[in-house]
């Protein structure tokens, strides 16, 4: 797993401290709302905005699971030399190597040859993960409290 910090609006040493406000699946965007214990908030909103996603729908795919659903993900480790990390924010993660990816291998419309820049994006809580399938990366609309 790759660390992302695409924002550092949320307050959250470990993803245990921050929880999904709002799962949305929309006909024309999905969107997921994290809020960390300081009532701070983060739109993720996946819209493909640029139509490059090559299916009818925003994202390949999204999957959601309960911590317990979810043990055969790793729990990444910081490194503290990376000073693009902000340490007193909330991160997210890509899954580098994904079977989740690979199962539309065999996908004549959506796959990693045709799209080899597609990314498996995890959003981890301390109790739930979600995770979105996309070849482009979401909106990050920011609310400080």
């Amino acid at each position: 797993m790759e660390i992302w910090q695409p924002t550092t609006v949320l307050k959250s040493e470990y993803t245990h401290r921050m929880h999904f406000k709002e799962i949305l699946r929309h006909n024309e965007y999905l969107k997921i709302t994290l809020e960390d214990n300081h009532g701070n908030e983060v739109d993720v909103i996946y819209d493909d905005p640029d139509k490059v996603c090559p299916l009818e729908y925003f994202v390949w795919s999204f999957r959601h699971n309960t911590e317990c659903g979810s043990i055969h993900l790793p729990r990444p480790e910081i490194d503290k030399t990376n000073k693009k990390i902000d340490e007193k924010s909330a991160y997210f993660c890509k899954m580098r190597n994904s079977n989740y990816i690979k199962q539309f291998d065999s996908n004549p419309i959506a796959n990693r040859e045709l799209f080899p820049e597609v990314e498996h994006h995890l959003y981890i809580t301390g109790d739930e993960i979600f995770e979105v399938i996309s070849n482009y990366e979401p909106r990050f609309v920011a609310r400080e409290k």
